[in-house]
């Protein structure tokens, strides 16, 4: 996960991601992303499911990562010009350690509905 740090100055832990290029597919969106802030390749990008948030729409995706890979804190490429970072650290986590994070909620109920 990426920890996030907000103009306010408060902070949050989230999955790797950002926006779609123009000419970009998703699949190549996801890779490229964690690429850019955690500096793990990632392969084979399965869709999960979509969730709406405030400015829009989130897709989150599944993607077979080397777990042994260390991650590094990588750049928000969107940010270049900018003062505020908003990325500050980059870790493995269990996600049950972030149990009210809506994309974390959303991937629990998509696992537990997998289940049954």
């Amino acid at each position: 996960m990426v920890k996030h740090l907000r103009r306010d100055g408060s902070t949050y832990w989230q999955f790797p991601g950002g926006g779609k290029s123009v000419d970009e597919i998703l699949e190549d969106t996801v890779i490229r992303e964690l690429k850019e802030e955690t500096g793990i390749t990632g392969t084979n990008p399965q869709k999960l499911f979509d969730l709406p948030y405030s400015k829009g729409n989130s897709t989150t995706f599944l993607v077979e990562v080397d777990t042994n890979a260390e991650p590094v804190l990588g750049v928000d490429p969107e940010e270049a010009d900018d003062d505020h970072r908003k990325l500050t650290a980059v870790a493995w986590m269990p996600i049950a350690d972030h149990p009210e994070n809506p994309e974390v909620k959303a991937l629990l109920r998509f696992f537990e509905a997998a289940k049954q």
